[in-house]
């Protein structure tokens, strides 16, 4: 049976926020070079930037990936576990 800890889960979802931090790095920058200096209108003004900002991430975060990294932790603990 593979279970994981409360602890362990956490540190995968905080790498699988850090992943997809890193693959929407450019697209996140986009979104904050729109905001530089705006205030309200940054609600109009980078609307397209927001919408691909969060398009990227949400492919990044999804259940599968996070089971990718469930099934690599489980190989680690695994090779680990034989050593």
């Amino acid at each position: 049976m593979n279970v994981l800890t409360r602890s362990e889960e956490e540190i995968l979802f905080n790498q699988l926020k850090h992943n997809a931090r890193i693959n929407c790095a450019p697209l996140i920058q986009e979104f904050v070079d729109c905001n530089t200096g705006k205030s309200f209108s940054v609600i109009w003004s980078c609307r397209r930037q927001l919408k691909a900002m969060n398009n990227c991430l949400k492919n990044f975060t999804t259940t599968e990936e996070l089971d990718k990294l469930r099934s690599r932790q489980f190989t680690s603990v695994k090779i680990n576990r034989k050593l």
